[in-house]
């Protein structure tokens, strides 16, 4: 007569705690999965990252009126193993100026950027008054821009908070949200438009804050992928 020595019940014991792996291993699958799904733009990218992802709201007078506007803003750039090769690739779409619509059509523009010190603030804090913690030559938001019109827009200027238009508050909080504005459904023609430098420096122009590949993916499978709006650098005074 054979002997069996295994005890009663060991082989479904281990079967039922494979099962039971198996399960929690499927579980954790699909929580990793929803995890990087609901997360901001370049969170597990292999060549891109962020340090700030904050919804940034603010209040502006100008021409008499006084306009809100807000917008999700990351401070996408490249990870260190890759910055040589990649310094450009990584600026968000979208994100990067906060609109505001006059009365007469014409459109505000004002960098979303957040200083480095008031990025410092807002890693510890969650929350952040740009206005206070943004100052001098830090103040990114103190030199902004005007375009003449959002329906036809054929000129812009710079203008200046303080003088052309005053920021009454300006606020950012952490967020788990996607980079995005309001630039799409408020003034859809800027996104069709060239922004001509003559001879004035990129980085002080619109051409910074609505970037070129965004502007450039809205059109680049038409059959004529040219801008439909050029859009000049022109000194007018803003009513």
């Amino acid at each position: 007569m054979s002997q069996n020595n295994q005890p009663t019940g060991t082989i479904p014991e281990a079967g039922g705690r494979q099962r039971l792996w198996r399960t929690f291993g499927a579980l954790s699958l699909i929580l990793i999965s929803l995890i990087i799904w609901r997360s901001p733009t370049y969170s597990f990218h292999p060549l891109c990252t962020y340090t700030v992802n904050a919804q940034i709201s603010a209040d502006v007078v100008i021409a008499g009126q006084k306009l809100s506007s807000s917008v999700i803003y990351q401070n996408g750039h490249s990870r260190p193993w890759i910055a040589t090769l990649n310094s450009a690739g990584c600026y968000p779409m979208e994100g990067n100026a906060l609109t505001y619509r006059l009365a007469n059509d014409s459109v505000l523009i004002v960098p979303s950027q957040i200083c480095y010190a008031g990025q410092q603030v807002l890693a510890k804090s969650g929350r952040l008054d740009i206005l206070k913690a943004c100052t001098g030559k830090q103040a990114h938001q103190d030199l902004a821009y005007i375009v003449d019109s959002a329906t036809r827009p054929s000129k812009w200027t710079r203008v200046t908070n303080g003088v052309d238009f005053r920021i009454e508050s300006m606020t950012a909080v952490s967020t788990w949200s996607n980079p995005r504005d309001d630039i799409a459904s408020l003034a859809p023609n800027l996104l069709k438009s060239d922004f001509k430098l003559n001879g004035e420096k990129w980085r002080w122009s619109p051409e910074r804050i609505i970037p070129f590949h965004r502007r450039y993916s809205l059109r680049q499978h038409k059959p004529d992928p040219s801008y439909e709006f050029e859009v000049k650098f022109e000194s007018f005074e803003v009513e």
